[in-house]
C-alpha cells in the first residue's frame, strides 16, 4: 500500500503479464499517467496495444484523460482518489492519509472489558451485557477493540442492542471468544526475590488487566506461584500484577495500585483477592 500521497501509483494491465506493471509520478502533475507510461516502456517491453486497464491512484487530469483514450483506447481506467483543484490539495492530501490509516489499521476484536462500579461511566452498565466479577463493585462487559487511524485507541462496547440484533447468544460463548482475543499476545513476566514472587501481566496490545475475568486466571496464577490465595493488582486496564496474598509484595501491590495516576475510564485501579472459594475487592482508588 502506498503511504505518500504525493506520489501516484499507476499500475498498468497488459495481455501477456500474470500482475500489473507499476509505476510512480508526482500526484499534482498534469502528466503524471504520461510519466508513468514512460517509465513503464524504459523497463519493459509493453506495447500499448496490449494494455486493457490503467489504474490510477489519483483521479487523472484532463490531460492525462486525453492520453489515456488516444493510447489505450478500449482499456478500462479506474482511481480511487478524486482530483482536487488548484488550491486543494493540502485537504485531499490530507483525507486520503486519513483513508488510507483505517484501511491499514487492524480489523477491531472482541475483547473483554472490566468495570468498576464507582466508575463515572458506571451508568452505562445499565446498557451494556455484563457479568459480575465482584458483585456490586466489579463487572466484566465485552467491546470491539482496534486501533484508530490516529494511532489511539478505539472501543465499541456490546451494547443490549448490538447483542440482541446477534441474536442473544449465550454471554459466556462470546467471553469464551473474546478470553481467546485477549491471550494471544499476553505476556507473563515474573519477578522472584527476598519478598517472594511477583507476576506481571501485559499484552502486545492493550486491556492485559481483563485478564482477571478468564475463567482459568485463578487456576493458573495459583499453579505458577504455587499459592491458593492470590492478591492481584490493577494499577490500568492495559496491566497486572499479582503475588501470594501472604508474601511481601501485597503491600507494595497496594501502594502501587492506589497511587497510580492512570486516568479513571471504565475501570478504577483496585486491588482484588483471590481465595479459592471466590474473589473479593480489598482497596480502590478514588476514581
Amino acid at each position: 500500500m502506498n503511504t505518500d500521497v504525493t506520489q501516484n501509483l499507476v499500475a498498468f494491465q497488459a495481455h501477456g503479464l500474470d500482475d500489473p506493471v507499476v509505476a510512480s509520478a508526482p500526484t499534482v502533475a498534469d502528466d503524471a499517467l504520461r510519466q508513468a507510461w514512460a517509465q513503464v516502456r524504459a523497463e519493459r517491453q509493453v506495447q500499448p496495444a496490449d494494455v486493457t486497464a490503467v489504474y490510477s491512484e489519483w483521479e487523472p487530469s484532463a490531460e492525462d484523460l486525453g492520453f489515456v483514450a488516444l493510447m489505450f483506447p478500449g482499456a478500462r481506467h479506474t482511481y480511487s482518489f478524486d482530483r482536487p483543484g488548484p488550491d486543494g490539495w493540502a485537504a485531499a492530501f490530507a483525507e486520503a492519509e486519513r483513508v488510507l490509516a483505517e484501511q491499514a489499521a487492524p480489523a477491531p476484536v472482541l475483547l473483554p472489558v472490566l468495570w468498576s462500579a464507582s466508575s463515572p461511566r458506571a451508568e452505562l452498565l445499565g446498557s451494556i451485557p455484563h457479568h459480575p466479577l465482584v458483585p456490586g463493585r466489579l463487572s466484566v462487559g465485552l467491546a470491539h477493540v482496534g486501533p484508530t487511524p490516529r494511532g489511539t485507541l478505539g472501543m465499541n462496547h456490546l451494547t443490549t442492542h448490538g447483542y440482541q440484533e446477534a441474536g442473544s447468544p449465550p454471554f459466556a460463548e462470546l467471553m469464551a471468544e473474546a478470553g481467546a482475543n485477549l491471550k494471544r499476545g499476553l505476556r507473563v513476566t515474573g519477578h522472584r526475590g527476598e519478598r517472594g514472587d511477583l507476576l506481571h501481566l501485559t499484552r502486545e496490545d492493550w486491556l492485559a488487566g481483563s485478564a482477571l475475568a478468564l475463567d482459568d486466571f485463578g487456576e493458573q496464577m495459583a499453579r505458577n506461584l504455587g499459592e491458593e490465595r492470590l492478591v492481584v493488582g490493577l494499577p490500568c486496564p492495559d496491566e497486572l500484577v499479582v503475588a501470594g496474598a501472604d508474601s511481601g509484595w501485597a503491600e507494595v501491590i497496594h501502594e502501587q495500585v492506589l497511587g497510580s495516576e492512570y486516568d479513571t475510564t471504565e475501570l478504577v485501579p483496585c486491588v482484588v483477592l483471590l481465595e479459592p472459594g471466590g474473589m473479593r475487592l480489598l482497596a480502590e482508588r478514588r476514581a
